[in-house]
């Protein structure tokens, strides 16, 4: 990479990867007294964002503890469970922070503990952006001064210094090498080259979809410049750029792929109205505008190149940077008004998301915003160049540290940061670590899969952001975990809550264990009090419960329970029945669900056949004993599990009827449509026209095709 070429330029490197260090240490100055106990936050933020962002913050240490510690013990199960479980993959309900777990791998390895080993990987996460940048601003200006200041523009982008609660949102540091490596590829051919092109584009994919995005736009443009700019070398490198575009296609589809198969499988991931910038959201005064010193240098820069090109292995890629840019801006923006008219023509994004599939997922393409600074911190190495070319080596050297001080001058004094980016960019802490007793106990009791009560109903949003915490505890010793903190809610939220509110039942803990759960933990100061007392009363009913539920620690803020499932288990949809006491259901006409109670009448426990997914159902309706038209196929999670005795209550998707008065509905496998799994009768009713849509759970279920 030119980095070797000479002791100078070795020395150069090394000088700046300890500044770059330095800076980056600096930077999460706010937790470097208690890195085990601090996690940073922005703090221009009003109190009600930050209670958000410190919910949002504890599940990402969760999640990305998690994956180191799968990385490190057992990489071949990557994919498999972590929160919200049973639910299958769920990382593909929100972000799978898969190259954050790869970067937390050492610091895990080292320390043990989440939130120190989550500040250390904050710490490489702004470290890294530098060198990269360095290498590849370095390999064509060939001046160390030029080089040392785009790497620092490049750590100093505001969208990732001021947000340590989401890593993989910035996570584009890995770019500026599959850029080097893919313009190494065109002029000197080589499969190594190409898979280093397929190995840093391969990491990428481990990052999130946004970030990816905003990667395929950059290279999409650099490449299309390298094929114009070498055509003549296109015939000699087209088999090494074929396995450099395989070995990245492959890996962004090995790690993209569960999204597609939850989409399908479940009716998920679909839906939702993403956001996108206004057209002045880079003007001053706001957080993604370029900066003053950044966007002069790349106007030095450009002004530079009209005059004349400087080629480096035949190439001056700034046009092309300067156009990745150009559509980075684009992609990121809802509309584009036309000037001098009326006319508004809506960004590529909000019409794309509603033509290709998995787009209508993404809640927040704007952030694609980040690959701006990629080309635009490799442009203002160019004006850096173009102002200390001709000066002494001493010189430039002083030159190059008057623009880093102006960088972080621009982004740390009040003035200067609040007329460039709207607010101060420092970051403040919050504490964040759980206390040591309960540590101590979740890492004693935590052998597999754990409940951690009380669960939040699924209609209730902010106690749900409250299971965020469960998540934080769960990973001083990470292990699958009901708590569920994720973009989507899922089909199972309402079974596993049904199961968990019953505890310490003994027929809600033979399912839980025959799910797999093999402790349960009860956070008791968070308990409503009459709750709490209820669920130390059912002890006392049966002594059948003590033995399923088997209380076993306790800490100042925690009970743990061992699951014990002595019932046999049977897994087949044929145990399933209705309850004989069951009072009828009241559905407005028209609905498009109904609730069905459905129960296991015998002495073993019920489990839900392997795959835990949505089945195609068959649902009949009737009145007075006639069928009202022909059955309705449909898809509807069955009940996971319920213990002897046990019963579920799920909202199974169905067309109501529109004539009012008594019917009857029931339910089958559309394999067996003629063995009845649960059946209910319904009250219809008019529906209430000052009534408002809201929606289930999870997402309407689809009908089975």
């Amino acid at each position: 990479m030119n980095l070797v070429s000479s002791p100078q330029a070795r020395r150069c490197f090394a000088f700046a990867a300890i500044a770059y260090l330095a800076v980056s240490a600096w930077l999460l100055g706010s937790v470097a007294l208690r890195p085990h106990r601090l996690l940073p936050y922005n703090s221009g933020i009003n109190a009600a964002a930050a209670q958000i962002g410190h919910f949002d913050q504890s599940m990402v240490v969760s999640v990305i503890t998690r994956n180191a510690d799968t990385l490190l013990t057992e990489p071949w199960n990557l994919f498999g469970d972590g929160q919200c479980y049973p639910f299958p993959r769920s990382f593909t309900l929100g972000e799978h922070m898969f190259g954050e777990g790869l970067l937390m791998l050492v610091p895990w390895a080292i320390t043990g503990d989440p939130i120190l080993s989550y500040n250390a990987l904050l710490v490489l996460t702004l470290w890294l952006p530098g060198l990269t940048m360095y290498a590849f601003s370095y390999h064509f200006t060939r001046s160390a001064p030029a080089a040392f200041v785009a790497g620092l523009l490049f750590v100093l982008a505001p969208p990732r210094i001021i947000d340590g609660g989401h890593p993989y949102l910035h996570a584009d540091y890995w770019l500026p090498l599959a850029l080097l490596f893919l313009h190494r590829l065109f002029v000197r051919g080589g499969f190594g080259n190409a898979l280093a092109v397929g190995l840093f584009l391969g990491l990428e994919a481990l990052e999130t979809i946004y970030v990816l995005l905003a990667c395929a736009m950059v290279v999409g443009v650099y490449g299309s410049y390298l094929v114009l700019r070498h055509p003549a070398r296109l015939r000699q490198v087209i088999v090494p750029l074929a396995v450099a575009a395989v070995l990245s296609v492959a890996c962004a589809w090995v790690v993209l792929s569960p999204y597609l198969e939850t989409r399908d499988a479940w009716a998920l991931l679909a839906g939702r109205a993403t956001t996108l910038f206004p057209p002045d959201s880079y003007n001053p005064g706001k957080v993604y505008f370029p900066g003053v010193l950044a966007l002069g240098l790349a106007v030095v820069a450009m002004v530079d190149r009209l005059r004349r090109p400087r080629l480096v292995d035949g190439e001056d890629p700034r046009w092309a940077m300067l156009l990745a840019g150009i559509v980075i801006v684009a992609a990121s923006l809802l509309y584009f008004p036309i000037p001098f008219s009326s006319i508004i023509v809506p960004g590529p994004f909000l019409v794309l998301s509603k033509l290709v599939p998995g787009l209508d997922a993404l809640r927040g393409l704007f952030a694609v915003a980040i690959g701006l600074w990629v080309p635009l911190a490799f442009l203002a190495g160019y004006g850096a160049l173009v102002l200390v070319e001709r000066l002494p080596h001493r010189v430039a050297i002083g030159v190059a540290a008057l623009l880093s001080f102006a960088a972080i001058g621009e982004r740390f004094l009040d003035g200067p940061t609040r007329w460039s980016f709207g607010s101060r960019l420092d970051l403040a802490s919050w504490e964040a670590r759980p206390r040591a007793d309960d540590i101590a106990l979740v890492r004693r009791v935590s052998e597999g899969p754990v409940v951690h009560v009380p669960m939040a109903a699924p209609e209730h949003d902010f106690t749900r952001l409250a299971m965020s915490q469960h998540l934080l505890l769960q990973s001083f010793a990470p292990q699958p975990v009901s708590s569920c903190y994720n973009s989507f809610d899922t089909p199972l939220d309402s079974q596993m809550y049904q199961l968990a509110d019953a505890l310490p039942d003994a027929k809600a803990g033979e399912a839980l264990a025959a799910i797999g759960f093999d402790s349960v933990l009860s956070h008791t100061e968070a308990w409503w009090p009459p709750h709490r007392q209820r669920f130390h009363a059912r002890f006392h009913l049966d002594p059948r419960n003590r033995r399923v539920v088997e209380r076993i620690d306790e800490s100042l803020g925690l009970e743990a329970f061992r699951l014990h499932g002595q019932a046999p288990v049977r897994e087949d949809f044929g145990v399933l029945s209705s309850p004989a006491d069951e009072s009828p259901a009241e559905a407005a006409a028209g609905a498009d669900a109904v609730e069905i109670v459905f129960a296991n009448p015998g002495p073993d426990t019920y489990l839900h056949p392997k795959p835990w997914t949505p089945s195609d159902v068959v649902v009949q309706w009737y009145r007075d004993g006639e069928p009202l038209g022909p059955p309705q196929e449909m898809r509807a999670m069955l009940p996971i599990a319920l213990g002897p005795g046990g019963t579920m209550r799920i909202e199974v998707p169905t067309r109501v009827p529109e004539a009012l008065g008594s019917h009857r509905v029931t339910i089958a496998r559309r394999e067996e449509p003629d063995r009845v799994l649960a059946s209910r009768d319904v009250q219809v009713r008019a529906p209430d026209p000052k009534a408002e849509q809201k929606g289930k759970p999870g997402g309407k279920l689809k009908r089975a095709s």
